[in-house]
């Protein structure tokens, strides 16, 4: 019989793994352990007789850890969860991206422990990946780039706000418009761009929120409500911030569409 979950949702009633994943578990409960694991080590999904990540992760958690068979499983199903996570070379395959190694090696650092911890005593957070393990992947690989992005731009925001700008800022921001018509009829660009503003060091998010709602930096009227009045801050001192804020989404949307 296949061992229900015992996670229990805000209402109260269990979390329940898809129907098919229930059929899948119990035809496979029926192999032998090495028939069970060569099963499992089939690739693509697109392979006869695939394993769910769901499937494996029943039985990663169910089948004696002290077995060679567990171990066996436990290896494939990292290696299943390691390629939904990004790979650590930057875009051009120049060099490792310090930020998608960062964002992999928290994910993977996270559901190992989970899975050591479930070893110990049932551990109910991975209920979830029960039900749908490529969702709770990547739910997990979001938060950990809000994360990773928040600390590099903690560093960032320790620069002098009124620095001279470089020119490879210059050049990143060149023709660079984040509030690009045609890019915000996009649901999934509007959604990486809210993420990727909310990221920024405070002051910037500030900024280019107000450019969202067109207000300007400075005025020649005085009675103009301006960034530059609501923020106290100088002209250059906006302008700088600004140009820095684009850049970094320019960088941070473009990476983020090469993770998807």
């Amino acid at each position: 019989m296949v061992r229900p979950l015992r996670k229990r949702t805000g209402a109260g009633t269990l979390y329940v793994r898809r129907a098919a994943v229930e059929t899948e578990i119990t035809e496979l409960e029926q192999l032998g352990p090495d028939e069970l694991v060569a099963r499992c080590r089939l690739w693509p999904k697109s392979a006869i007789g695939f394993v769910s990540p769901e499937a494996l992760l029943y039985f990663v958690r169910t089948v004696d850890t002290a077995t060679q068979h567990h171990e066996s499983l436990l290896s494939i199903l990292i290696g299943r969860a390691t390629r939904l996570l990004p790979k650590p070379d930057c875009l051009d395959g120049s060099a490792v991206d310090i930020d998608r190694l960062a964002i992999r090696d928290r994910v993977m650092d996270a559901f190992v422990d989970l899975l050591l911890a479930d070893q110990i005593q049932y551990e109910e957070r991975l209920d979830y990946f029960e039900i749908n393990f490529n969702g709770a992947m990547a739910k997990d690989r979001l938060d950990a780039s809000r994360q990773v992005w928040t600390e590099a731009n903690r560093l960032e925001a320790l620069e002098n706000e009124d620095e001279e700008i470089t020119s490879e800022v210059e050049n990143a921001i060149e023709h660079y418009n984040p509030y690009d018509p045609d890019e915000l009829d996009k649901k999934d660009y509007r959604q990486l761009l809210d993420g990727a503003i909310d990221a920024l060091p405070p002051l910037q998010s500030q900024i280019v929120e107000m450019l969202r709602q067109e207000i300007p930096i400075t005025s020649g009227d005085p009675d103009t409500p301006t960034i530059s009045k609501i923020l106290g801050k100088a002209e250059k001192t906006i302008r700088n911030q600004r140009d820095r804020a684009f850049a970094t989404l320019r960088r941070r949307l473009e990476r983020k569409e090469g993770l998807k």
